[in-house]
């Protein structure tokens, strides 16, 4: 998994990656490349980050 800890915000495509999630309307999104793909809701997710050389350290996004 890739992570931007500069970005304001994080998508995945994952419902399970999410602790919490609110579903909404679908909202069409563009990437990059201009493909678009749906927002179907949103929430909050944990990750786990690298924290050598401790333990790996949960962080909410």
């Amino acid at each position: 998994d890739l992570y931007d800890s500069g970005a304001t915000h994080h998508m995945s495509p994952y419902r399970q990656d999410f602790v919490r999630f609110t579903p909404m309307p679908d909202k069409p999104l563009n990437a990059a490349n201009q493909q678009q793909f749906l927002a179907k809701g949103s929430g909050e997710m944990v990750i786990s980050v690298p924290n050598a050389p401790s333990e790996d350290s949960p962080i909410e996004l």
